[in-house]
């Protein structure tokens, strides 16, 4: 005896399916970058314009904030959303030690654009052709991953409703 199952319509339902997959990873793109955007304005305000906290990062130039960036890499079925620095940023140089915390070696500072460094000291300003710096010693600030943990559920929570969004 020989039992026979016929299924009709697999092909149509497999290229459903497949249309259904293929509008998720577009809507996961998108609504992740849109978030990481967010993401990054949030970190802005927040952690680099706002006030000054153990997780905050003081501006003199506004280079770092100015060179903090957001962006999507797709790769298959993994799309991942980056608020950071770009490699060879000279704003990323010195964003790990204010972010992470650390410290840096003597060394000796020159003046290479002009004939002398100048700084004030005591309330005056002095002029040096060099220095021999100390060395420093920077607390860990972590304002990317504080911002990410304050937004996380929101974050979730949009990529969720994206996912559900594409499938209806």
């Amino acid at each position: 005896m020989r039992l026979a199952l016929e299924v009709v319509g697999v092909p149509e339902a497999c290229k459903g399916i497949e249309a259904g997959v293929m509008r998720m990873q577009i809507a996961a793109f998108n609504r992740m970058r849109t978030e990481m955007v967010e993401l990054r304005n949030y970190t802005l305000s927040t952690h680099m314009h706002g006030p000054t906290g153990p997780t905050s990062v003081r501006q003199l130039t506004g280079n770092l904030a100015r060179s903090l960036v957001s962006h999507v890499e797709d790769e298959g079925n993994v799309v991942t959303g980056v608020v950071g620095f770009p490699e060879g940023c000279t704003a990323a140089a010195y964003a790990r030690i204010l972010h992470d915390g650390g410290t840096t070696r003597a060394h000796v500072i020159e003046a290479v654009n002009g004939k002398a460094l100048a700084f004030m000291v005591g309330g005056q300003m002095t002029f040096r052709r060099r220095v021999n710096h100390p060395g420093s010693n920077f607390p860990a600030r972590p304002y990317l991953t504080t911002a990410l943990e304050e937004q996380k559920a929101q974050i979730k929570a949009e990529l969720t409703a994206a996912m559900l969004e594409a499938i209806a």
